[in-house]
């Protein structure tokens, strides 16, 4: 008998709703906290730079901690309260407003408490999924979530623009809190049984399990290539954040409405490409569809330099639709390469190891990319990102990742099917 389809399986409805939820959440922070910034505070190129690097930082502060931590604890409980946390702090900024209270200062605290909840939350969801729905079905439900994820990446900054127009920067993200009490809410109703957390150990136990899984991962053939493509991918895409928008409201003078336009229409190429990635895979096989989709998101940058005010727009969404295009045939199979090699008793401390390397990309991405914007200039620094944005398809390429033959589901820990050289 065939197995019910995933997205007719209730307790994956809900993990995939909450997932989606926060996603859009996190979108709608990416544009709208900046724009705080730039917009009502008038914030510099480096503060703008410094705002964003602190909402990733906890990626690279705790990220290792996190892994070992979560297999201990009851990750259902972790992902409500980790969505809840955004939603109150969040909600915090537009009261906060009112009474003008709300400075430079006050944001980079915003920054790093939504850092950090969104570090447990992407940690703890990645290592429940196994557990859900089973090893033989993970790249399916990565398929399923990376729709979601093309959703949020789609409609999230043209949400996020739409609301500031309408209700300014701060109200904004009053709506972004009830998405995450939405997320928090979707989650907790799940039925099945956390997977059962390991035993509780002292400090030397949990510094023993990071090393170990520091170790799996800069010791693996594979993953230590995952990591350094994926690192690289995040330092790009988290600079072009920060000096991208920068760029486009102080260099082309577009409003908030416009610059969520241009990632509206950049982001038809994720949901274009996310529910391809399955059928491409199973065409070309896992090491050339990441290669694939590596040098997509790698051309994309080299567009974004060469917009003029009189055809930026064309240049700015084309540039953005190549990214976004590669990024679910890239990102999608990375994942569920990395959880399907990798034994169930580590899956949370490669996971976390994986975070830490890839996510702690990301705020050296921000706060270089605002502080090369501003000692270089906005253009010149969009053209050194897109020379970085050649790392990813330099670490498929030159590695076994390349040759990766077999679909995610058919692979095991220790068993990789490699094309022939």
């Amino acid at each position: 008998m065939p197995a019910k389809p995933l997205m007719r399986v209730p307790d994956f409805q809900k993990l995939f709703l909450s997932a989606s939820t926060a996603q859009l959440g996190a979108q709608v922070t990416l544009l709208a906290l900046p724009l705080v910034a730039i917009l009502g505070l008038h914030a510099s190129a480096v503060q703008v730079g410094l705002l964003a690097a602190l909402g990733t930082l906890p990626y690279l502060l705790v990220g290792l901690p996190a892994g070992a931590w979560l297999e201990r604890a009851r990750l259902k409980r972790v992902l409500s309260f980790s969505a809840l946390g955004r939603a109150v702090v969040l909600g915090s900024v537009p009261l906060l407003w009112a009474f003008h209270e709300v400075d430079m200062g006050f944001l980079y605290a915003i920054a790093v408490v939504v850092g950090l909840m969104s570090t447990f939350y992407d940690i703890a969801w990645q290592s429940y999924l196994p557990s859900l729905v089973g090893t033989s079905r993970l790249h399916e439900a990565s398929s399923r979530l990376s729709i979601a994820s093309s959703g949020a990446q789609l409609f999230g900054p043209g949400l996020a623009g739409f609301l500031i127009r309408a209700l300014s920067a701060p109200l904004a993200l009053l709506a972004d809190a009830i998405g995450f009490v939405v997320a928090a809410t979707s989650v907790q109703t799940i039925e099945a049984q956390d997977p059962p957390p390991a035993e509780r150990a002292d400090d030397a136990g949990v510094a023993r399990r990071v090393v170990e899984g520091l170790s799996y991962v800069t010791h693996h053939e594979l993953l230590r290539w995952i990591a350094v493509g994926t690192g690289a991918w995040n330092f790009v895409g988290t600079a072009l954040n920060v000096v991208l928008v920068l760029f486009e409201a102080r260099v082309l003078h577009y409003s908030a409405g416009t610059i969520g336009l241009v990632f509206l229409l950049g982001n038809v190429g994720y949901v274009i490409g996310a529910p391809l990635v399955r059928k491409v895979t199973a065409r070309l096989g896992v090491g050339r569809t990441m290669l694939l989709g590596a040098t997509l998101g790698g051309l994309g940058p080299l567009l974004l330099p060469m917009a003029r005010p009189e055809d930026a727009m064309g240049l700015l969404v084309g540039g953005w639709f190549f990214r976004a295009l590669g990024s679910p045939l890239y990102t999608v199979n990375q994942i569920s390469v990395r959880l399907a090699i990798t034994p169930a008793e580590l899956t949370a401390r490669m996971t976390a190891t994986m975070k830490f390397f890839v996510m702690g990309a990301m705020p050296l991405g921000s706060f270089l990319g605002g502080a090369l914007a501003g000692a270089l200039g906005y253009r010149p620094t969009l053209w050194v990102i897109a020379a970085v944005a050649v790392a990813p398809v330099l670490a498929t390429a030159l590695s076994k990742l390349r040759l990766l033959s077999d679909p995610p589901e058919k692979l095991r820990p220790g068993a990789v099917a490699l094309r022939q050289a």
